[in-house]
């Protein structure tokens, strides 16, 4: 990421995030004819608040600086199985709900890369002196 910031690290974690999601309802998707399967979900987003709320009551120093990046690179992200089910065969994939999940991570994801993109066309700015 761009240098050794914590949006640049808040950046990465979602990223990751939001894609380790993709993969799980694209996986949930694929599976939704396959008895007793159990759909999987992906949190990431109660962590980083959690590391966010931290970081602002923490003081602006390097240390803690370089504490606070470390804190939110090894942030978890939740991979959970939902284990309600409706159906007959055990399976509780919802192709509709899946394919809404999917679209709104795919936004996520377009809108972080777009972040990171600003990022760098601010940095190529001050860099080239405003050229």
């Amino acid at each position: 990421m761009i240098g050794d910031s914590i949006t640049s690290a808040l950046y990465e974690k979602a990223l990751n995030g939001t894609w380790q999601r993709q993969k799980a309802i694209s996986n949930n998707i694929a599976n939704s004819e396959t008895p007793g399967y159990k759909a999987v979900a992906v949190d990431f987003e109660d962590e980083l608040k959690s590391e966010i709320q931290k970081i602002q009551t923490t003081s602006a120093s390097a240390a803690s600086k370089t504490k606070n990046i470390e804190s939110i690179e090894n942030s978890q992200v939740s991979v959970y199985s939902r284990s309600s089910s409706s159906r007959l065969d055990e399976n509780n994939v919802d192709v509709d709900s899946e394919n809404i999940d999917m679209t709104k991570a795919q936004l996520q994801y377009y809108y972080l890369v777009q972040g990171v993109s600003d990022s760098y066309s601010r940095l190529k700015y001050a860099i080239s002196g405003g050229k």
